[in-house]
């Protein structure tokens, strides 16, 4: 057989086509296997150490709602900001003309952060590759009074304070104390604190981030 001629140059122009096939089936293959496979496991795992770094809790880690890893957590809450109150609270009642006087005064340390018994969830989607957080919202774990001053305790003439007065304003004290930390910013601090902590660790492994929240 003679394979000097055109059938020689068919021939080998088909078996260069069909090799050049077989490499370019090999590295779509290889490049398909790191996009969609290795990029985003790596990515979650990372992720996932990040996390625990970051929060004491592992997250719940998916890839396109696959789980990968499921949250588990050695603490139940995690405070990541601190802040000192000043609380006054006067209470007064009258009676038959005749008025009782309660003012206290509470300084209080206020911690907020995360209930880590609450969802912690990454999602990666592989293409392009991203992730979305899912943060529980952040809380006032604890309200710590540091000092009580009793600024008044007067009675009445007939109206005369009782153990039950006394001890309900600084129950109250406490819940004032509570409300003013939740209105302070702090539980916005927390957010962006976690939010900005996170979105680094993200990029820093070639990814985007978005987050929401999981309540």
């Amino acid at each position: 057989m003679n394979l000097s001629g055109p059938e020689s140059k068919g021939f080998r122009a088909v078996t260069i086509i069909g090799i050049l096939g077989i490499l370019l089936f090999i590295g779509g293959t290889f490049t398909a296997y790191r996009l969609l496979i290795q990029a985003p496991t790596k990515l979650a795992h990372a992720a996932a150490d990040g996390f625990r770094s970051l929060f004491q809790v592992t997250p719940r880690v998916t890839i396109n709602e696959t789980v990968i890893i499921e949250q588990t957590s050695p603490i139940l809450e995690i405070a990541t900001v601190s802040r000192p109150l000043m609380v006054d609270h006067e209470w007064s009642h009258r009676w038959l003309g005749s008025t009782k006087n309660f003012r206290v005064r509470g300084v209080f340390t206020a911690k907020a952060g995360y209930d880590l018994t609450k969802p912690f969830e990454i999602d990666v989607t592989p293409s392009p590759l991203s992730v979305t957080a899912r943060l529980p919202r952040p809380e006032v774990l604890s309200m710590q009074m540091e000092s009580f001053v009793v600024l008044r305790d007067e009675n009445g003439w007939w109206n005369r304070l009782t153990e039950e007065d006394r001890t309900k304003a600084v129950t109250t004290l406490q819940s004032i104390a509570r409300r003013k930390a939740e209105g302070s910013g702090m539980l916005e601090e927390v957010k962006r604190s976690a939010e900005e902590r996170i979105r680094e660790l993200v990029e820093r492994n070639g990814a985007l981030v978005a987050f929401q929240p999981t309540e």
